[in-house]
């Protein structure tokens, strides 16, 4: 028997399942934006959810759902409103404590970040990805001591997990704390399949730092055959040579950069100081000439200078000194150089006066 409602308008069933159909629309809802999320179709999963919530405002799934498309979108500051949607009514929803934490790096706020997920590794405390999280976090807000401690957390759990190595060995690497960088980068490239060129300069960038350079090129070798325009692999490859005072070759290398980056003043410079060790002076003055037309440099003046000395034209060296201290009125290089040139042109007095400015 039907039972009618007190308007006599509905039976009460037809409410009921009125309620029932209501339910399974926002779940066929849910899934289908969860199904258009995973394609990558952000935008259409916006609407689907969208229109999920207009039915149930409070639907913990929606709510996330919505959250993790916007944090997609990088509109970061809505995806962190939706989870906090979330846990006004669900404090320890986990998805939501992750997803919140998400958000709040991706508004670079790191701090924030942080606090929700250290709620969510109360509730789940064995997710190494989310131990990395916290350890970026603390390395970006140079907390280094909390960011190493998380990292090894994480690889207490995944002794492999190629972010946690990898951000570990940067920690390291940055400190120049070469055996333990190495240690983790090493292992990285154990259990990583695919080439790495990062690692691969990273590594050789130690080596290059410790002189081992013959070590330091096999690795910067191998990334320029995966990428043969890397920089920092070129780079590499022209400073181990000048480590070896083969100085032919780096500036081989270093040209190299320099057809790829003609605004590099500093490495226009430091190929034009190696050409005049090499007596290439009009190969030197074309690059300093280079540099100073990214800008003023005073090394790249001084090396004119040098240049002009080497030439006899020391009035000339004389004046680009001057130019020189004319910006920087006491650079002691500036000084140093000029002072050299009065001694070579048997002035000694000159020379006394312009190194006694060093002192001071």
């Amino acid at each position: 028997m039907l039972v009618y409602n007190q308007h006599h308008q509905l039976p009460e069933r037809t409410a009921i399942s009125m309620s029932e159909i209501s339910k399974k629309a926002i779940i066929e809802l849910s899934k289908k934006g969860s199904r258009l999320f995973r394609s990558g179709q952000f935008e259409a999963a916006e609407k689907v959810y969208l229109e999920a919530k207009a039915m149930d405002a409070e639907n913990p799934y929606v709510l996330s759902g919505l959250g993790d498309v916007y944090r997609k979108l990088n509109r970061f500051v809505e995806s962190g409103q939706q989870y906090d949607e979330v846990l006004k009514f669900d404090p320890n929803n986990i998805f939501a404590l992750r997803g919140a934490g998400d958000a709040r790096r991706g508004m670079k706020r790191p701090q924030e970040a942080i606090a929700y997920w250290l709620r969510y590794l109360e509730i789940n405390p064995k997710d190494s990805h989310v131990m990395v999280r916290i350890a970026d976090a603390y390395h970006k807000m140079n907390q280094i001591e909390q960011a190493i401690d998380f990292y090894e957390q994480s690889l207490r759990i995944r002794p492999y997990d190629p972010f946690a190595l990898l951000g570990l060995g940067n920690v390291y690497y940055a400190q120049q704390d070469d055996e333990k960088a190495l240690d983790c980068f090493e292992k990285l490239m154990s259990k990583n399949s695919s080439h790495n060129v990062v690692l691969m300069t990273m590594m050789g960038n130690i080596y290059r730092r410790r002189k081992e350079f013959d070590r330091a090129m096999s690795l910067y070798e191998s990334a320029l055959e995966i990428e043969p325009d890397n920089n920092f692999a070129l780079f590499g490859m022209g400073d181990c040579y000048r480590g070896q005072l083969k100085m032919e070759k780096a500036v081989f290398w270093w040209d190299k950069i320099l057809d790829q980056e003609p605004d590099n003043q500093s490495l226009w410079t430091r190929v034009g100081d190696a050409l005049v060790s090499l007596n290439q002076l009009d190969e030197a003055i074309y690059h300093y000439n280079s540099s100073l037309k990214v800008g003023h440099d005073l090394y790249a003046v001084l090396g004119l200078a040098r240049v002009q000395q080497h030439l006899g034209n020391t009035a000339k060296a004389i004046d680009l000194c001057e130019q020189a201290l004319s910006v920087d009125t006491d650079n002691p290089r500036a000084l140093d150089t000029l002072a050299t040139i009065y001694e070579t042109t048997g002035e000694p007095e000159k020379a006394r006066q312009t190194r006694a400015r060093i002192r001071n």
